[in-house]
């Protein structure tokens, strides 16, 4: 009893310390919340749960989505809309690596899937997808889709950015490593043959993935980092671009024309999306005209919530299941490479404190990636971990590491997250130093630097996509040390189209408790997101991927 005193007493100081508080009120609030802890997981659980994402492998047996959307009668054709964003692009292609943020590429190149806000996999360029065999995935394709240099849409263009994506040189390498070969059936109709998985690729090609490009500028060799060069499929092209600041697209000249085929994209005559590292700052250029549009993450969620509800802005605040902040360990660096100071980690951080001084109750606490409302979601590796502050002592004294040092990577919108890590780990003699990370900065990912703190996003909505990118594979960041190979095999079991969903389940609940286990990975919470706007932005509902906080605006306009 004492003890857990003691703790929230100190970490409460260092709170107050660190976010420059000037009274202790409100996150002596929020120490307080974890006294409610039953109540609070009673209403979280019976949001989470209303509605359950299954696994669907095969297309929907129908659906309106491949069609595309209607042009709304409203719209104004001389539109234009200029967006702020919390992160930079410095690369244009799908490909690159680290890979680019789809943000930035969804208005210029059109994927093979969609994702709707249900987390259902949709048709785009692909009509509907079915798996004849445990080794064969087939896609038939739309047959009135063309590119920006007039180059047909067909099977040939899909071999051709697939085996493109597969080049041991693409950030995309790892995520496509099952399938072995893309054969051309016939113009309209598309064969993938896997050497393993498979139940990943429906919703992966929704992403970076199943973006296509002209087959003849991927032949040319032209570099895509700064622009399409006549390669796009999508509904706006690159006006002009300075990367780690900003881009200005223009309408396509698909869209110009009249040839695009869907009629609801591309409805704006100018739109840009720049980088502005402060959320604040994005919220209050919305106030003074100087954004049509800003988009909010992180602390100051509740501050957009705040001015949405008093009419300073307009706006929606979401959930966002498919990202989540993570305190990310690279186990081959000292000290990580001590599984009890990993541990530590784990047990050691505040997870409801942290939200409500830093999130104001806006980033549900979370223990594993997968929310309850995902099928492959475990119970029991959600159990394994909780806040022990005596626990977490112990370990740290009995991993033996002397005075335990260590360097936290961080972007400049996590600036205050990172700080509260640091502070809540320095309350167990742990020296967090931390780094603010430019744009692009892969020393973690190469494994140069020690540990990270960031968002973790899921590729699509199979947990195949998530472990490989994060866990696994010579392209994600491999945080885990997969000795026995005991996890690749039980995901190839797990991913195979073939194994039932229910023995799937029980292979993913054996995986993410070894991933736990290994504690390389602390998850903190499940963020939520706001978009900001003084009312000249039409059709925010419609905007895609929310709910992976990587929007797609390609069917936002202005009102007439």
């Amino acid at each position: 009893m004492h003890s857990g005193r003691r703790t929230i007493g100190a970490l409460v100081a260092t709170l107050v310390l660190l976010l420059g508080l000037t009274s202790a009120t409100s996150v002596s609030a929020a120490a307080k919340k974890p006294a409610k802890k039953s109540a609070k997981k009673k209403t979280t659980k019976k949001k989470t749960t209303k509605k359950v994402i299954t696994r669907v492998i095969d297309s929907p047996s129908s659906s309106t989505a491949a069609g595309g959307k209607a042009r709304p009668a409203n719209v104004d054709p001389d539109g234009t809309l200029a967006i702020g964003f919390a992160a930079a692009a410095n690369s244009l292609d799908p490909i690159a690596r680290p890979t680019p943020l789809t943000t930035y590429l969804s208005p210029l190149y059109d994927r093979l899937t969609n994702i709707d806000a249900n987390l259902n996999v949709q048709p785009m360029l692909a009509t509907s997808w079915r798996f004849p065999d445990r080794s064969t995935m087939e896609l038939t394709l739309r047959t009135d889709a063309t590119f920006e240099d007039g180059t047909k849409f067909d099977a040939a263009a899909v071999k051709a950015n697939i085996e493109r994506d597969k080049q041991p040189s693409s950030g995309l390498f790892s995520q496509l490593s099952g399938v072995s070969s893309v054969e051309v059936v016939r113009p309209d109709l598309v064969r993938f043959h896997l050497s393993s998985g498979g139940t990943e690729l429906p919703g992966l090609l929704a992403t970076q993935a199943g973006m296509m490009m002209s087959p003849k500028v991927i032949a040319s060799g032209v570099k895509l980092d700064n622009g399409t060069h006549g390669a796009g499929s999508g509904p706006y092209t690159v006006s002009s671009f300075v990367p780690g600041d900003k881009i200005t697209y223009k309408q396509s000249s698909l869209v110009t024309s009249g040839s695009y085929w869907d009629k609801g994209a591309g409805l704006l005559k100018q739109m840009s999306i720049q980088y502005i590292v402060q959320n604040i700052q994005r919220i209050n250029a919305v106030r003074s005209g100087d954004l049509d549009l800003g988009f909010v993450t992180g602390s100051d969620v509740a501050t957009a919530a705040k001015a949405i509800k008093d009419g300073t802005v307009q706006g929606i605040t979401v959930d966002v299941p498919l990202t989540e902040a993570v305190f990310q360990m690279r186990q081959t660096r000292p000290p990580f490479d001590n599984l009890q100071f990993r541990q530590a980690m784990e047990y050691g951080i505040n997870k409801e404190l942290f939200n409500q001084a830093i999130y104001e109750g806006q980033c549900a606490p979370s223990n594993i990636f997968w929310t309850p409302s995902h099928w492959s979601y475990s119970k029991s590796a959600d159990s394994i971990y909780h806040f022990d502050h005596d626990k977490a002592q112990q370990l740290v004294k009995q991993s033996g590491i002397f005075n335990p040092t260590f360097t936290m990577g961080y972007s400049a919108i996590f600036a205050q997250q990172a700080q509260v890590i640091q502070g809540m780990l320095g309350d167990y003699g742990i020296n967090v130093k931390l780094e603010l990370l430019p744009t692009g900065d892969t020393r973690f990912q190469t494994g140069q630097l020690d540990a990270l703190y960031g968002a973790a996003t899921a590729p699509g909505v199979d947990p195949l996509g998530y472990i490989k990118a994060f866990y696994l594979g010579t392209s994600g960041l491999g945080l885990y040390n997969d000795a026995d190979a005991s996890v690749t095999k039980a995901l190839a079991q797990a991913s195979d189209p073939s194994t039932p969903q229910v023995t799937a389940k029980a292979l993913y609940d054996t995986i993410y408790t070894k991933l736990a286990n290994q504690a390389v990975q602390v998850d903190l919470c499940h963020i939520r997101q706001a978009y900001v706007h003084a009312g000249k932005v039409a059709n925010i509902s419609d905007v895609g991927f929310k709910f992976s906080g990587l929007p797609d605006f390609r069917y936002l306009y202005v009102k007439k």
